[in-house]
């Protein structure tokens, strides 16, 4: 019996009635990634006529400053590891003794402000015949003290050409030292004259998207890719295509919106895995498929109350409070105490005493473990609440350390980046909402700077499942799995009681300690088993001539052993193979186009 075949009964054993076996839906498209141009297709996070080297480049309708109104412009942000990365254009005819000259304009924004030691500017250089550089100017105008929400401009030369110059290259760099980054940084305005004359730049606007080298995110249709993924016809389980996985990046993968799925609907998740001899899996990374869900409402954004800087007087407990209503879209309240740290801050600051009242509940506190005296301390370590930082910040119990508000314990806060911790409760839509937390700052570490702190609210809409990640034996393989064989891995889901969410069918790759390494996926079916009346191959409610011709293409004649791709949706009967049973039970369910169930 097969991996598909086991999955498959024991999800269905005892959770639903016989009689709903038959009822099969597709809602997953293009799964055989057969669609698509593949690398070479036109990417609107590529800037045409640019090359970008480095990680974490991208064009960007964040910000723009020409043409005027909305519009583009080039997005950089570090990563940590790596040093540099931008983009970079050759403009050629340039002869010796000629006058060069480049500009750009550079910005970077309040809300995700260029910080560490990041630099940003523009690099000219002029190259030989061959390639090789004769001599480099650079400017960096864009850094950590930079101006937030300004454009601010970069120029260099004019230049006399040397001898030997065949070209010049303009390149927009963002560099910073070893993991000491934060922020973005963006270009737009790019511009090379020569000897006063035209701009030579092609795209120096960035209005014109490109094709992607190698990763292309659109590149494989009604998926969409991050990182190092691609299209391939290296090897395939169905067709001639498949998608390929890298380990270049933490996480690599390719993920498809699957739309809304509710209580009680069963999802059966299958995609193929291949392990290549010739660049295995190593060192810790591993591969699988992920179930992903989202609110399938708009979420409120979150309201905040930053109302604890520098001028907070030292040792001294301050209230600090947001009253709301809780929007009508909303359920689940997160209460988060909250520091926001910089490079210009220092210090430490204390939270204790933090409360969440609910109008339906006056007077009692929501919040377990208000004053964080429970819990052994340490990352992970205060009880009911969870904790988020960063390498360069950092929030954690704190016990004896100043003297409490309330008991022993306080949770400190500190660094160059946000750090806090938050709880969720549950709430009513539109009932009145009041937290509040006691903050404090110690004169032997006092908090100074334009570093702030306090409370916030994130709203959430319930009845959103938790993921089901890679990492269980069914839906994953790792550096051990066998090579060169299609592997089946598989997800079997009933949405819980009271669910109802966005669904998310996800490619994944995980790096690990890996320096090497590729994958292959292919035949990906995500199969609704009670929801549709009949077999539903393409996801739009009716048995029609698309679902008669993919019958065809599935059918194998009895005790055939194994369903080729597709073939989920069409085994009315679970015996592996699609047979006369099985177009007995199909015939009669033709609705015809656009007529339902």
């Amino acid at each position: 019996m097969t991996l598909r075949k086991v999955a498959l009964l024991a999800g269905i054993a005892g959770l639903i009635a016989p009689a709903v076996l038959v009822a099969r839906q597709n809602i997953l498209k293009n799964g055989s990634m057969e669609s698509g141009e593949g690398p070479g297709s036109v990417d609107p996070q590529v800037a045409a006529e640019w090359t970008e080297f480095g990680v974490n480049v991208e064009r960007s309708d964040t910000v723009n400053l020409v043409p005027p109104g909305p519009g583009h412009s080039l997005k950089v942000f570090g990563d940590g590891d790596n040093t540099s990365a931008g983009a970079y254009q050759e403009v050629t005819g340039v002869s010796a003794g000629q006058n060069v000259t480049a500009s750009v304009q550079l910005h970077t924004p309040a809300f995700d402000k260029l910080g560490g030691s990041g630099q940003a500017g523009i690099v000219l250089e002029f190259v030989n015949l061959f390639g090789g550089t004769i001599s480099m100017h650079e400017a960096y105008v864009l850094d950590a003290d930079s101006p937030a929400d300004t454009w601010i401009p970069a120029t260099l030369g004019p230049f006399a050409a040397p001898g030997d110059t065949a070209k010049v290259r303009v390149t927009c760099r963002l560099w910073w030292s070893p993991g000491d980054v934060l922020g973005a940084a963006y270009w737009d305005d790019a511009q090379v004259t020569i000897d006063g004359g035209p701009d030579q730049i092609l795209n120096g606007d960035f209005e014109t998207a490109g094709s992607g080298e190698g990763q292309s995110t659109v590149g494989i249709d009604d998926w969409f890719g991050f990182n190092d993924q691609e299209k391939s016809e290296d090897v395939a389980e169905h067709g001639i295509a498949s998608l390929k996985l890298g380990t270049r990046e933490a996480y690599s993968g390719l993920y498809q919106s699957m739309g809304v799925l509710n209580d009680g609907d069963h999802l059966y998740m299958i995609a193929y895995a291949l392990n290549p001899s010739s660049d295995p899996l190593t060192g810790t990374s591993r591969v699988g498929i992920k179930l992903e869900f989202d609110a399938n409402v708009d979420v409120p954004p979150p309201e905040e109350n930053l109302a604890f800087d520098e001028t907070a007087n030292p040792n001294e407990w301050t209230l600090v409070e947001l009253a709301t209503t809780v929007p009508p879209e909303a359920t689940i309240a997160r209460v988060v105490c909250i520091y926001t740290g910089n490079q210009e801050t220092t210090g430490a600051v204390h939270f204790d005493w933090a409360g969440a009242e609910r109008g339906s509940a006056p007077g009692t506190n929501q919040l377990l473990n208000a004053s964080f005296e429970l819990g052994p301390g340490g990352m992970n370590g205060l009880t009911d609440w969870t904790e988020f930082s960063s390498s360069v910040s950092e929030a954690q119990k704190s016990c004896f350390e100043v003297p409490a508000y309330d008991g022993i314990c306080t949770a400190r806060a500190t660094g160059e980046d946000v750090a806090g911790l938050y709880q969720e409760i549950t709430v009513t839509p539109e009932e009145s909402l009041l937290i509040s937390a006691y903050l404090y700052t110690p004169d032997y570490e006092q908090l100074t700077g334009t570093g702030r702190a306090g409370i916030k609210i994130e709203w959430a809409v319930g009845g959103v499942p938790e993921d089901v990640d890679i990492g269980g034996a069914d839906n994953t393989i790792d550096p051990g799995a066998p090579q060169d064989t299609w592997i089946p891995l598989t997800i079997d889901y009933t949405m819980p009681s009271g669910s109802s969410a966005l669904t998310q069918f996800t490619n994944l790759i995980e790096q690990g300690t890996a320096m090497t390494g590729t994958v292959y996926m292919d035949s990906c079916e995500a199969v609704v088993l009670n929801r549709f009346d009949g077999s539903d191959v393409d996801g739009d409610d009716d048995q029609d001539n698309h679902d008669i011709a993919w019958f065809q293409r599935c059918y194998t004649g009895a005790g055939a052993g194994g369903l080729p791709f597709n073939g989920i949706v069409f085994d009315s009967d679970d015996d592996e193979d699609i047979d006369w049973t099985d177009w007995e039970f199909f015939g009669p369910r033709i609705t015809g186009p656009g007529q339902g169930e």
